[in-house]
């Protein structure tokens, strides 16, 4: 029971601070509508997904098991450990960033082009902080501190919502895009000064090398990459069926966001600290059973998510999305779109709770092979499907390359090794 009041208060946080961004998109498509500006915006928007989030998400989940080892085997002089690698994950990502945006806008259309680059200067900010956050982020789960890392979200939806509040005075979608990245920045600012509150006072020692981290972290970017590069070419592909199509694509896959807070901001935190300090005490292997078995229930629970999501489609839509310039066939789009991805999504959660255990293991290497696989079934699957199926395309190819996925993952799955890092304090363990 204590577990379950764990998930869902962890839960609750995620599902608070999360909300402005998800509001975000409604105030959009009430102001905006489908448009091509709306498919300028989120096509940049997909750029940070893409070249920022890539470096962020593999970081953050890369850094957890050796911040713990710092944190505890070397705890004086952990916080110069994280610092470095902070400082090195912002000068990777701004070379990441000045290149990447120049060839991703050459892959856009000539008519988006300049809108896109012009988006992508303002999200800047957002993309760099991001890669910056995520080493504290990956810090604080380490150290059970989860609702912390979650929690700090909210940041980045309020300097959004700041940004949305000059909408009416004619700021545009870029007084947006400017209000993510101001708050994205405050939040990696908090993040740091939030793990060192409870680390240890730094000393004069040698620092361990980053090295370490970096093979991993690298493995962790590379399969990172594999899955966001499916969404960015998706919304190229989705150009090509018309004004809107983009809208639609981006506002259906947010719609998934809802269902997916309770495993990406509570179960998926916390099997991740779970399995890393397990594998840190050097007493006890979980068996690939043991896995299995938390794997299945999570699985189960993402049924029912799912399946209520898909059975209210229509009606949520229309609750969320259907005001102002959002007309009734925009609406249709997005619930039939909707209902197709749900199909992908009981794969897709349970597969993010089964890679907690690989992450915990050191395994990076293998989700990353497993992740250009899954982006290439995914993109191939919607390209076959395409011409026939238009929109629908995207949900079919997402949920035929996730349950293989998923399949791959349990099939590879095989007992850990005990890694040499002590296991976190019972102290430490408060979220």
């Amino acid at each position: 029971m204590r577990r379950v009041r764990r998930a869902l208060v962890l839960a609750a946080v995620s599902a608070a601070a999360r909300t402005p961004a998800f509001i975000i998109p409604v105030l959009i498509a009430t102001v905006f509508g489908a448009s091509s500006t709306t498919d300028a915006y989120f096509v940049a928007y997909s750029a940070v997904l893409f070249l920022g989030g890539t470096l962020a998400q593999g970081l953050e989940q890369a850094v957890v098991p050796f911040a713990a080892k710092e944190l505890h085997a070397r705890p004086g002089r952990a916080r110069a450990y994280l610092d470095r690698a902070a400082f090195l994950t912002g000068k990777a990502s701004s070379v990441v960033w000045l290149v990447g945006v120049p060839l991703f806008a050459l892959a856009v259309g000539a008519g988006l082009r300049n809108a896109v680059l012009g988006f992508a200067v303002l999200f800047t900010p957002l993309a760099l902080g991001w890669c910056v956050a995520s080493v504290y982020s990956g810090g604080l789960v380490s150290q059970w501190k989860i609702a912390t890392a979650t929690g700090s979200l909210l940041w980045r939806g309020l300097g959004a919502l700041m940004g949305a509040c000059l909408i009416p005075l004619g700021a545009g979608l870029s007084a947006v895009a400017v209000g993510l990245g101001m708050g994205e920045l405050t939040r990696a600012w908090w993040l740091r000064s939030r793990l060192f509150a409870i680390a240890s006072p730094a000393d004069t020692g040698a620092v361990e090398s980053v090295r370490p981290l970096a093979l991993a972290a690298g493995a962790q970017i590379a399969a990172s990459a594999a899955i966001a590069v499916a969404p960015v070419v998706e919304r190229m592909l989705a150009v090509r069926l018309g004004p809107g199509a983009v809208s639609h694509l981006e506002y259906g896959a947010r719609l998934l966001i809802i269902p997916g807070v309770l495993f990406d901001g509570a179960l998926a935190p916390l099997l991740l600290a779970h399995w890393t300090e397990v594998l840190t005490k050097a007493k006890s292997v979980p068996s690939p059973r043991a896995v299995l078995w938390i794997v299945a229930r999570g699985l189960g629970l993402a049924t029912a998510c799912g399946g209520l999501l898909a059975l209210t489609a229509s009606p949520l839509v229309h609750v969320l999305l259907g005001h102002g310039r959002f007309g009734v066939a925009d609406e249709v789009a997005v619930a039939s779109l909707l209902r197709v991805l749900c199909i992908g999504f009981l794969a897709t959660m349970s597969a993010l709770l089964l890679e907690r255990f690989y992450l915990a293991a050191v395994r990076n290497r293998v989700l990353a092979v497993l992740s250009v696989l899954r982006a290439t079934v995914r993109l191939a699957t919607v390209i076959l499907f395409l011409p026939s199926l238009g929109l629908l395309a995207f949900g079919v190819g997402y949920a035929v390359a996730d349950w293989l996925y998923l399949i791959s993952l349990v099939v590879l799955l095989r007992p850990a090794e005990v890694t040499v890092a002590p296991a976190p304090t019972p102290e430490a363990r408060n979220t």
